[in-house]
């Protein structure tokens, strides 16, 4: 059904971008796959964002093209979009969103899909404001003066512009109900990955992408095989088959590339502590209630004893102020960075109401008299394991306490996902406690 609504979602979009022009015919039919991918499997988070860098852009095309019509003859293609530039601008993305369906735990497919199009969002202003800069263009490989439209040209005007059209992404993503992000900081590293992309591009337009020459202007330009006064052109610099697609794929990869990388180098830096979404109530807000644990603070480093490099010890956990209402408590513990999306290290549930503390070292038995029952974890075990993370980055340990209102009479040898469908609506408030380990 998603899939259905986003082919006719794009199917719209398509047949109105290409009747204003901003497509070709080839270009509207990519746009309706790209489209139909992203709006079906991404949501509306993720169609925000495409439409943001095609709206964006095409305006922009719209707004400066008299100014661009004298440099028209340096460029490989007309601002009217084809199969060949959608895939190139919007490929990566469409990959990115494909992968976060196949890892709907993980945020690094949603960082790289945001970043991507970042990335080719500010190349394209760059391009179509780079035009109003007062100064000249210099190339970005040797600072040396060249002529405007020239592939590798950059100036401060152009510069910004990249920089504001990687912006506007980032601060889309997190606000429009992405994936939950530190907000700040990732808005700054996601721009910042945008920037970079676009440099990339210019870098390649400097260096390896294929610039021709006419005889009979003798001026540099991008098309091949001929110019637009019908002369032949022939190769200047650069590789043959490095034409301006591949260099746009390169810049939008690139920015994902780099997103992806600073997540690896450290998972904190774009997530911040979240609520349960698959859980939360319709409105999207749930009540919360104290938690502390005296075996750790807050975000802290989780000492070894509680991880498979120690004794494997369930830490020491307390909580107060339950609202009115409460039946029963559940607990699920889970690692959001692990490599193969979230992994789920403790399942417990049937807590009654009047429970406060969970002491340390917790059996691992099925039943706990007086405590509640232990489910099944993602090592396949009753009851509490620890962290134990591959070799890297530190990972961060989600502790989501629940009260409930329903009586603790779920059915014994649940797991995460058993009794997340359980929990799902019953929800009256949250407590969580973060640690983090690494090795």
């Amino acid at each position: 059904m998603n899939l259905l609504i986003g082919f006719l979602l794009a199917l719209i979009i398509s047949l109105l971008a290409y009747a204003a022009g901003a497509l070709s015919r080839g270009g509207a039919l990519a746009a309706l796959v790209v489209g139909t991918i992203v709006f079906g499997l991404g949501g509306l988070p993720a169609a925000i964002l495409l439409l943001a860098f095609f709206i964006s852009s095409s305006l922009l095309s719209r707004l400066f093209s008299r100014r661009k019509d004298t440099l028209a003859e340096k460029y490989s293609k007309t601002p009217r979009r084809d199969a060949l530039q959608v895939a190139a601008n919007g490929g990566p993305a469409t990959l990115f969103i494909m992968l976060q369906s196949l890892f709907p735990g993980q945020l690094w497919p949603w960082l790289g899909f945001a970043a991507s199009l970042a990335a080719v969002n500010a190349d394209t202003w760059a391009t179509e404001l780079g035009v109003l800069s007062p100064a000249a263009p210099r190339l970005i490989t040797t600072g040396r003066q060249v002529e405007r439209g020239d592939s590798g040209g950059v100036t401060l005007t152009g510069t910004l512009a990249a920089l504001a059209g990687a912006l506007l992404i980032p601060v889309l993503a997190v606000f429009n109900g992405g994936q939950a992000s530190n907000t700040i900081l990732a808005v700054i590293l996601l721009s910042l990955c945008g920037l970079v992309g676009s440099l990339v591009d210019s870098l390649l337009g400097a260096t390896f992408q294929a610039i021709y020459t006419c005889p009979v202007c003798q001026k540099e330009t991008e098309r091949h095989p001929r110019h637009t006064c019908g002369a032949l052109t022939t190769l200047k610099r650069g590789l043959p088959w490095m034409n301006n697609d591949l260099v746009n794929l390169s810049c939008a990869l690139s920015g994902a590339g780099l997103a992806i990388v600073l997540w690896l180098f450290n998972p904190a830096w774009f997530s911040a502590p979240r609520l349960d979404r698959e859980l939360s109530s319709p409105g999207g807000n749930l009540m919360s209630f104290p938690i502390s644990s005296s075996s750790f603070e807050e975000g802290g480093l989780i000492p070894s004893r509680y991880t498979c490099d120690g004794e494997n010890l369930s830490p020491a956990l307390s909580w107060k102020d339950l609202p009115g209402g409460v039946r029963s408590l559940a607990l699920i513990t889970d690692d959001p960075d692990a490599p193969g999306g979230t992994f789920t290290h403790w399942v417990l549930y049937n807590m009654p109401p009047t429970l406060t503390i969970l002491p340390e070292g917790v059996a691992k038995t099925a039943t706990l008299p007086s405590v509640g029952t232990q489910g099944i974890n993602d090592f396949r075990r009753v009851g509490y394991d620890g962290p134990c993370p591959p070799r890297g980055p530190l990972h961060r340990y989600y502790f989501n306490l629940y009260a409930l209102d329903t009586p603790p009479t779920l059915p014994p040898g649940l797991n995460a996902a058993g009794l997340r469908k359980e929990l799902k609506g019953h929800i009256l408030a949250e407590a969580q406690w973060i640690g983090r380990f690494g090795r």
